[in-house]
């Protein structure tokens, strides 16, 4: 399948996102996800599964059959936000205030029906998502992490989500707080309330599409247009 450009207009700016792919170095499903590294991404590039528009919007496409990260069970096609282009280690705390803002739209799901279009993710011990906004049969489901060791998830939901409509969220983290925000609905929790360990971890930022099922052919997959993804950071590293 070929990514299909839309009319969402954006105007996103690369400079601080790596690229996973669903295939290997040699453009094969089989192996391990390649990335693409930002120096690469800035430069225009363009394929199968990643499509910067004209209009300044960028689609993902991520099959079913496509090739996982390292430890993962399913594929995806997913920025990486990278503070320092050449260094995946330096991210951000929990305190301070830290903002992902992004405007999207699903035009494609896997007959699952889930796909997480947005992260945070922590990168220090097990490196567990603090939370996935996964969009599922008209509703978004925020899962967050209760603990950075265990595998437990509190759910938000924000429901009345149609299928292949302008989807807007916003993650902010405020000194612990975590208030997520879906098409003007906000619900928030402290994490560092509910686990102190989220205190000494470090996070940063994904979007795109991360497909929640790895059953049947190529032609099966999720496929979203982001017009909007804009990160903002005010803390000391």
């Amino acid at each position: 399948m070929r990514v299909v450009p839309t009319d969402d207009h954006g105007d996103i700016d690369l400079n601080c996102w790596k690229l996973t792919l669903p295939v290997d170095a040699s453009g094969s499903t089989d192996g391990k996800a390649t990335e693409i590294p930002v120096t690469k991404l800035v430069s225009g590039y363009n394929d199968s599964y990643f499509k910067k528009n004209a209009n300044g919007s960028v689609t993902f496409w991520c099959p079913v059959t496509g090739a996982k990260t390292e430890g993962t069970e399913y594929p995806r096609s997913e920025l990486r936000e990278m503070l320092d282009p050449g260094d995946p280690s330096v991210n951000w705390t929990a305190q301070g205030t830290h903002i992902l803002d992004a405007e999207c739209r699903i035009s494609k799901i896997p007959s699952s029906s889930k796909v997480i279009i947005g992260q945070i993710h922590s990168y220090t011990g097990k490196a567990k998502p603090l939370v996935k906004l996964q969009y599922f049969k008209n509703r978004i489901e925020a899962l967050v992490k209760v603990s950075p060791t265990a595998g437990k998830d509190k759910k938000l939901t924000f429901p009345n989500i149609e299928f292949n409509t302008a989807i807007s969220y916003q993650f902010q983290l405020n000194d612990g707080l975590l208030t997520i925000t879906v098409n003007g609905e906000s619900q928030s929790q402290d994490i560092i309330d509910s686990n102190s360990g989220w205190g000494d971890e470090t996070f940063y930022f994904k979007a795109g599409v991360y497909v929640q099922d790895n059953e049947g052919d190529e032609s099966e997959g999720a496929q979203a247009t982001f017009s909007k993804l804009a990160v903002t950071h005010n803390a000391k590293r």
